[in-house]
């Protein structure tokens, strides 16, 4: 321990200190020297430093807007790579000098095609200390070219040998479906029943949007039972539940079947006196029921007698009728149907589309002439004759549903086991069997069908996604909105009258509420994006004698095929509408690579479809696979956009093994398995089974052996 230097006497700064070439000033008269006498007077300005910038390379740079400062060219440039930036006021021009030549052509490069600053020279005034020898070449000597900028969006070649996952060999284009219209301009003939029951031919651009609840692929776990009994009540949709399936709430089990028919008085709801829409909300005094303020003030001296007099209200107001007893319009009285003026009252009965709904006057006495056709029509119906060949097209026909009993009328019967049908006193379409179709009289054919469409100004058509589905619905539940319309404003091509719907109570805008819910917005590339579990998944039929669709067969040779059902191929379709518009139309972003896992848009032979990452090599190529599709390509990252939270578009291709599949298969017998299982192509499948560990399916074809000619 004694040879151990004592250091706490250094000083590192002290040979600089006491250095005085490290000291030296420069004075105005040359030499350079320390002048510890000299102290200017009080007001005269310190003399600056001059420095010799002659031999460092400049480039000038115009102060042309406000975001031009120093300290945003040190950022831009790189404050290590400037040696000086020297501004004059009056000159409008900052001239940035750089340490070396090096320093010089990176920043070059950095403001080459960049629109922010402006460059106004760039010469390399360089001038060597060292005198030039006699003889020698006066000419500036060539530098070499700096090698080109590459940017992230520069594509290379892919790279296949890094990759683990396999890569479809083949670009089949992906399967287009067009579900054939409902109605057609030949069904108008002269003298058909659709002709004369749809003389404005409103039926003929209708459309069928609810595919998917028909497939469960709305988790009905999360939504509320009463919520489901109020829209069912009131819009005429039937909710189809899973058959065998359970509903949880409240902790208690709820068991759906296709018996089960909800009480109103279960769940405390009642009709409201003024609108008769469905409401929870009721008077604590007297207990009449009523939606909000405005219905309030429309029986406010009648609420005012009730709540006098609390027995007379059940006179007045009975539970099991839709309006007080004793008003019941007369027929001869009934208003006449249609819109009513522009700002007047209105709900909506039932949604056909995003942007087409069906909608009914809240007028006193359309109200009640409207609940007297529903009632008359339930009543004259009990003893209705059950139909027992298919109907035509255009015949009027009491639909028997789970909930009510309705008139409807009948568009498509191509199919005897699904027949379209449109509710003529709610406006909804849906898909009835025919043993629920009765024969209804003329009587009820010739009463007044009040709910108009109407289509709603500014709002888009977009795909029926689940998160559309709940929103709409809710829309139905007890609002009443205030229309306005102009005449001149009026599709002739689809017979629909262009309004605008406000809420009356609120005053909000439906038209705008709804554009801004269904249109997708672009993720911040910095968020968290969604995995595969955020969207529900449609499991395929399992059995025997299934018809299946086939998506993809890039993965036939390894014994692996991609299916779904036709209805669905349909709707993926549809899908990809929503997808291309939000590609093209919406996301902003130049590029973006999707970590592995995550879902994305990216395109695929000029079409925007919906993929998820399978695997990054750094070649710029990640691996794609096409959820709804099932082939997996390498995409640049320029053609792959982030997800929208909005489009929850369920999943509805799965993949299949072949059953007694060959472990090796020829490049004949590979063929012949792609010429059957051809992209497009409908199969049917002998039999149909889940695997549930793999989570995939089974598949087995009896005329597998022949296709592989073994």
């Amino acid at each position: 321990m004694e040879n151990v230097e004592d250091w706490s006497k250094w000083n590192p700064m002290a040979a600089d200190f006491y250095d005085e070439a490290v000291n030296s000033y420069v004075n105005a008269d040359g030499p350079n020297l320390v002048d510890e006498a000299h102290v200017p007077p009080l007001g005269e300005k310190k003399e600056e430093k001059p420095i010799n910038l002659k031999k460092y390379p400049s480039l000038a740079i115009a102060k042309d807007t406000n975001l031009v400062t120093e300290r945003t060219l040190k950022m831009f440039l790189g404050e290590h790579l400037i040696f000086h930036i020297d501004y004059r006021k009056n000159s409008g021009v900052f001239k940035v000098y750089f340490k070396h030549i090096g320093a010089f052509e990176t920043a070059r490069l950095k403001l080459d095609g960049c629109k922010t600053f402006t460059v106004l020279n760039g010469r390399r005034n360089f001038q060597p200390e060292f005198s030039i020898p006699s003889g020698a070449s006066t000419s500036p000597k060539e530098w070499p070219s700096p090698a080109p900028f590459k940017s992230l969006l520069d594509r290379s070649s892919v790279d296949l040998e890094s990759r683990t996952y396999p890569i479809s060999e083949k670009l089949n284009d992906h399967p287009q479906f067009t579900r054939a219209p409902l109605v057609i301009k030949a069904d108008y003939a002269k003298g058909s029943l659709l002709a004369k029951n749809d003389a404005s031919r409103r039926y003929l651009n209708v459309k069928y949007e609810f595919v998917l609840e028909r497939y469960n692929a709305y988790i009905l776990a999360y939504e509320s039972k009463q919520i489901n009994t109020m829209v069912k009540a009131q819009s005429g949709r039937a909710f189809l539940y899973p058959k065998k399936s359970m509903l949880v709430e409240n902790n208690f089990i709820i068991k759906n079947d296709e018996n089960n028919n909800e009480d109103l008085s279960k769940w405390n709801i009642k009709m409201c006196i003024a609108c008769h829409g469905f409401t929870k909300t009721a008077c604590k005094i007297c207990a009449m029921p009523f939606c909000n303020a405005e219905c309030l003030r429309a029986v406010k001296d009648k609420h005012e007698e009730f709540c006098a007099a609390k027995d007379k209200h059940e006179e007045l107001c009975d539970p099991k009728t839709p309006f007080p007893v004793g008003e019941k319009v007369p027929s001869t009285a009934c208003p006449n149907p249609g819109l009513p003026p522009t700002k007047g009252t209105v709900r909506i009965t039932a949604f056909e589309q995003t942007n087409v709904v069906y909608v009914i006057s809240t007028e006193r006495d359309v109200e009640m002439a409207y609940f007297s056709v529903l009632q008359e029509v339930t009543s004259k119906s009990k003893n209705a004759v059950k139909l027992q060949t298919v109907p035509q097209c255009g015949q009027i026909v009491i639909y028997k549903s789970e909930s009510q009993t309705i008139r409807a009328v009948v568009l498509n019967v191509e199919d005897p086991k699904e027949i379209y049908v449109v509710c003529m006193d709610y406006g909804n379409v849906d898909i009835a069997k025919l043993e629920d179709l009765y024969e209804c009289s003329d009587y009820l054919a010739g009463l007044a069908v009040y709910p108009v469409a109407v289509q709603l100004r500014g709002v888009p058509r977009r795909f029926m996604n689940p998160n559309v589905r709940e929103l709409l619905y809710e829309l139905c539940i007890s609002t009443t909105y205030k229309i306005r319309y102009s005449k001149r404003e009026y599709n002739y091509k689809k017979g629909l009258q262009i309004v605008q719907l406000v809420e009356s109570e609120f005053h909000r805008n439906l038209n705008r509420y709804i554009k801004n819910m269904i249109t997708p917005v672009e993720p911040s590339m910095s968020g968290k994006g969604f995995k595969e579990d955020y969207f529900s998944h449609i499991y395929l039929p399992t059995g025997k004698k299934i018809q299946l669709v086939v998506m993809d067969n890039t993965f036939v040779k390894y014994g692996l095929i991609y299916c779904t059902v036709l209805d669905l191929a349909y709707e993926v379709t549809k899908m990809q509408r929503d997808l291309q518009d939000y590609g093209e139309n919406i996301a902003k972003c130049e590029s973006f690579a999707p970590p592995k896992g995550e879902v994305c848009v990216a395109k695929y032979k000029e079409n925007w479809c919906r993929g998820m990452t399978q695997e990054l090599v750094g070649d710029g190529y990640p691996s794609i696979l096409f959820l709804d599709y099932g082939n997996i390509r390498p995409v640049h990252i320029s053609e792959i956009r982030p997800y929208p939270a909005e489009f929850k578009f369920p999943i509805v291709t799965s993949e299949l093994e072949l059953i007694g599949f060959p472990e090796e298969v020829t490049d004949e017998q590979a063929a012949r398995l792609e010429d059957y299982f051809g992209v497009g192509t409908l199969v049917n499948c002998d039999e149909v089974i889940k695997n549930e560990g793999a989570n995939n399916y089974s598949v087995r074809f009896d005329i597998l052996n022949r296709i592989l000619n073994i």
